[in-house]
């Protein structure tokens, strides 16, 4: 596959990885915004490393491209962001919108006073977030599409009947399906509990459960 088929193929992953690494886009817009800059920068830092990979792009290892590009865009975006390292918090802000920005917390001391107060985007794991994101991925290839689908959507909160209406499919139709996939992922499905086999994969790889449809 040529780098311009692959590129066009994948812009989605750039908006993917925006919205999980700064969990909305008003939320990542008003991040950079705050940093002097664009979410269209952000965007554009994103286009670059898609098409940087898409370059350098191996077909033997396909099944983890999506899961290492969307690594590597979330760190150079955090590397665009941290350039000024601090984000400052206006003195307007409210205590609801300091809540929403889920981010560590930092005074500066001067004199024994607090000076300011700033927000500051935690570094990425590039390396543990791509292994994770292999095992993920390995554990899934098991699976088809529709299977991944219904695992998908559970791990959002989607109930068997609302992924059902998705798919055009009855609830017991899907409970089928939803267990058939279990089996398949873990044969010890009915000593172990499905809720739980779920419940721990999305603790680590909830961020990545998009790469796979």
């Amino acid at each position: 596959m040529l780098p311009n088929d692959l590129f066009e193929g994948k812009k989605k992953l750039v908006f993917a990885a925006i919205k999980q690494h700064f969990g909305s886009f008003p939320k990542a817009k008003q991040i950079a915004q705050m940093n002097q800059i664009e979410l269209d920068d952000l965007i554009q830092v994103g286009f670059i490393t898609l098409w940087e990979a898409c370059l350098k792009y191996d077909p033997n290892k396909k099944e983890t491209f999506n899961a290492y590009v969307m690594a590597h865009m979330k760190w150079r975006m955090s590397d665009e962001i941290n350039r000024k390292k601090l984000i400052k918090l206006t003195c307007h802000a409210t205590p609801e919108e300091i809540e929403k920005v889920s981010f560590q917390s930092i005074d500066l001391h001067h004199e024994g006073e607090t000076e300011n107060e700033f927000f500051a985007i935690s570094d990425i794991d590039v390396e543990e977030d791509v292994m994770n994101a292999i095992e993920f991925e390995e554990i899934m290839g098991v699976l088809d599409e529709r299977e991944k689908f219904v695992l998908m959507h559970k791990s959002y909160g989607f109930t068997d009947l609302e992924i059902g209406s998705l798919l055009g499919k009855s609830r017991p139709v899907i409970t089928q399906i939803k267990h058939q996939a279990f089996f398949k992922v873990n044969p010890n499905y009915k000593e172990t509990g499905g809720k739980s086999l779920l419940l721990n994969r999305r603790k680590r790889e909830n961020h990545q459960l998009g790469l796979v449809i």
